[in-house]
C-alpha cells in the first residue's frame, strides 16, 4: 500500500504504453503479488460452474403452466359456439318472414303509391267516383291477392301430401318385397 500511496499522484500506471508482464506492473505500482497460477485456476473454477448449471438447466425442463381459458381446445369450443348462437339468432328472425309476405306488401304500397299521385290529379268534381273506383279496385285487388294466396297453400299442401304418399308407398313396396 505505500507504494501505491508513493506514487498516487503519478498517472503513469494507464498511460504508459509499454506492455509489460501483467503481474510485474502490478507488483511495481500496486504493491500486490498475483499468486502464481492464479488465473488459470480462477479460468478453470469459471468454466466448471458454467458447465454444471448448463447441464442442471439441460435436466431441469420448466413445466408449462397453462390456464384453462388459455388452451387451444377451449379457444375452439368457445368459438364454435358463438358462431353456432349467432347462426341460430339469424336463422330464427328470418323463419317468421317469408318472401311471399314481403312481395304482397310491396305491390301493396306501389299500389297506394299510385292512387295517391293520381288523385292529385283528379277534379274535385269527381273525387267521390275517384274514390268508389279507386276502393273497389283496391277490393278488388285484395281478393285476388288473396285467391293466389289460397292457392298457393293447396297446391303446396298437395305436393307435401304427394311426397308424403310416395314415402308411405316406397316403404310398403320395400316391406312386401322383403317379406
Amino acid at each position: 500500500m505505500e507504494q501505491y500511496n508513493k506514487h498516487k499522484g503519478k498517472q503513469k500506471f494507464l498511460e504508459d504504453s509499454s506492455f509489460e508482464d501483467i503481474s510485474k506492473r502490478h507488483s511495481k505500482y500496486l504493491g500486490t503479488q498475483i499468486p502464481e497460477g492464479y488465473f488459470v485456476a480462477s479460468k478453470l473454477s469459471i468454466l466448471e460452474k458454467i458447465q454444471s448449471e448448463k447441464q442442471l438447466e439441460s435436466k431441469i425442463i420448466p413445466e408449462r403452466k397453462t390456464i384453462f381459458w388459455l388452451q387451444p381446445q377451449f379457444k375452439f369450443a368457445v368459438a364454435a359456439s358463438l358462431i353456432l348462437f349467432l347462426g341460430l339468432t339469424i336463422w330464427f328472425q328470418n323463419t317468421h318472414f317469408s318472401q311471399e309476405e314481403k312481395t304482397v306488401d310491396f305491390e301493396l304500397l306501389t299500389f297506394s303509391d299510385d292512387i295517391l299521385i293520381n288523385s292529385l290529379l283528379v277534379d274535385e268534381n269527381d273525387i267521390e267516383s275517384f274514390s268508389n273506383i279507386t276502393l273497389m279496385n283496391e277490393i278488388v285487388l285484395k281478393a285476388e291477392l288473396s285467391e293466389q294466396k289460397m292457392d298457393n297453400l293447396f297446391l303446396n299442401s298437395l305436393f307435401v301430401e304427394d311426397s308424403l304418399i310416395d314415402n308411405y308407398t316406397n316403404k310398403s313396396i320395400i316391406e312386401s318385397i322383403i317379406l
